[in-house]
């Protein structure tokens, strides 16, 4: 069985040893991006530059493939690690010549195989996560990996500074080295044993894109006419990393929205977690502008961190695959990430300035006029949508791989009636009543909760229960306190006459009191 009640660690542990891969690639891309991964070979900026436009041509290809195929196959531990291994592999062969002749071909097969291999590892991972996790335990779990990939991102890179790495070993050989053994500590834990279940939540993910689209168009318009203005300052800030000359501390704050991400995502659930990036968007749109013109660039560059981390870690692997059927859930995360893919391509040729096909990507003087005003209102429009976003937490449900070709309406009114917020409130108070004499034999705890309640614990022994509400309740049903407090406020509401929820809360909190310091008491 899964692990409903306490965070599965070990399991957590298993699939965060792959971040390390993860962050190999990281270290692949961003080389590629500032043109130093090959320096050791000469190889120039632009053509750093074309083997980055290789790999996400591979990705783009490569990613909706993955998608389909993590959906028709079972063994997605087999592809998670395949994709793991591959770019450490090739990563491996570039620095030690083992093949010789194919020295011109490893930058390429290096990018391709980096950017085709992390569509399919994270495609695949994602998977098992939502197999092997509970909805209230994912969150966490994924922004961990994602931390912990910059993490090791940040330490591969403090590796390429010390004079040590430049002239005992080429500079992919550790991150290649140290990908692999994390790759080995990982499947030796044997992740294939673990139990896993197809769980699912009713909703469509689609409602959620919606609103992210609007998120991420007021933040590229904030990026933009942001970075305009800084060039417009007396001097011009070109880089605001480059100005502020924090060095790998401004890692610092990205990581930690990362993992708040997954924790308010656990505790609060998703749909409150993705209310709270709307706000802080619309934060610092409005109120950017008034860091540059005071000239705080450290505050402005830690905001900016603050915001791209808790994007990154509440919308890259959470909610897309949690919600709608299971059995397109691969194919569907693919197309969410094509138009992420897209969004960052986008991205990185506006701040890059990059010509294709003689059409240069920069932004138009006119812009820093109206854009800021713009992002401001996709913001308010994205909190709009946010209204009949689906909840997450308390409806995930486990889906039977059989099909019994039920009629999908009735089905849905079936669950809905069945499994709602307040039967699980009622659940959660029986084991809570529960766990106060979790450590009675049996025989104990049927002599306890058995017929001697009436007599033991009578209504009148919960404060606020008097001779007319008793008459009520016995009419409703109710005979003892251990019975009421197993009772939801909403139901019990409903069910006598004059009981409003918020006095039924009062008296459902009062009467578990009195059964818990029964129960210890007989204990």
């Amino acid at each position: 069985m899964l692990e409903y009640r306490d965070f599965p660690l070990k399991t957590m542990i298993i699939y965060v040893l792959l971040s390390i891969p993860l962050g190999f690639s990281i270290y692949v891309i961003t080389g590629l991006l500032s043109g130093t991964l090959f320096s050791y070979l000469g190889l120039t900026i632009l053509e750093h530059h074309g083997l980055l436009g290789y790999g996400a041509l591979t990705a783009t290809i490569v990613l909706p493939l993955s998608g389909l195929l993590v959906d028709r196959v079972r063994k997605h531990d087999f592809l998670m690690y395949l994709a793991a291994i591959l770019p450490s592999l090739v990563g491996i062969l570039s620095v030690s010549e083992i093949i010789p002749g194919f020295s011109d071909m490893y930058p390429i097969m290096l990018a391709t195989s980096t950017f085709g291999c992390l569509a399919l590892l994270l495609i695949s991972w994602s998977i098992r996560i939502n197999q092997s996790f509970v909805v209230r335990f994912r969150g966490r779990t994924v922004t961990i990996f994602l931390a912990m990939s910059i993490i090791t991102y940040s330490v591969f890179t403090y590796i390429d500074s010390l004079v040590i790495a430049t002239v005992l070993v080429n500079t992919i050989a550790v991150p290649a080295f140290s990908s692999l053994i994390a790759v080995i500590l990982s499947a030796a834990f044997r992740p294939w044993k673990l139990a896993r279940a197809s769980l699912a939540i009713s909703g469509s993910p689609f409602k959620y894109f919606i609103p992210m689209t609007f998120i991420l168009g007021a933040h590229l318009l904030w990026y933009t006419v942001t970075k305009q203005k800084l060039l417009g300052l007396d001097p011009p800030v070109v880089s605001l990393s480059l100005e502020v000359n924090i060095g790998l501390y401004e890692m610092v704050p990205f990581v930690v929205s990362i993992i708040l991400a997954g924790v308010m995502s656990d505790r609060l659930g998703r749909k409150t977690a993705f209310r709270f990036v709307i706000l802080i968007i619309g934060l610092l749109t409005i109120f950017g502008s008034t860091l540059y013109d005071t000239g705080n660039l450290f505050l402005l560059l830690i905001s900016e961190r603050f915001v791209e981390g808790y994007l990154l870690g509440l919308c890259l692997l959470l909610i897309w695959p949690e919600l709608g059927s299971v059995r397109t859930r691969g194919f569907r995360l693919s197309l969410y990430w094509f138009f992420f893919l897209g969004y960052m391509t986008l991205f990185w040729a506006l701040d890059l300035n990059v010509v294709l096909f003689g059409v240069t990507f920069g932004s138009p003087d006119w812009l820093p006029a109206v854009g800021g005003q713009v992002a401001i209102v996709l913001s308010l429009g994205a909190l709009y949508l946010t209204g009949p976003l689906p909840t997450t937490l308390g409806r995930e449900i486990e889906m039977e791989d059989l099909d019994f070709d039920f009629d999908d309406k009735q089905v849905k009114r079936t669950v809905d009636a069945f499994v709602k917020a307040d039967d699980f409130a009622s659940i959660r108070s029986q084991i809570d009543i529960i766990d106060a004499g979790a450590d009675l034999s049996d025989n104990e705890v049927d002599a306890i909760l058995g017929s001697e309640f009436r007599e033991t614990l009578p209504l009148r022994r919960v404060p606020g229960i008097g001779a007319s509400l008793e008459k009520k309740l016995n009419a409703a049903g109710y005979e003892s306190a251990a019975q009421l407090a197993g009772e939801s406020a909403q139901r019990l509401a409903q069910k006598v006459e004059g009981l409003t929820v918020a006095r039924a809360e009062k008296l459902l909190k009062d009467a578990r009191k009195v059964v818990k310091k029964t129960v210890k008491k007989k204990k």
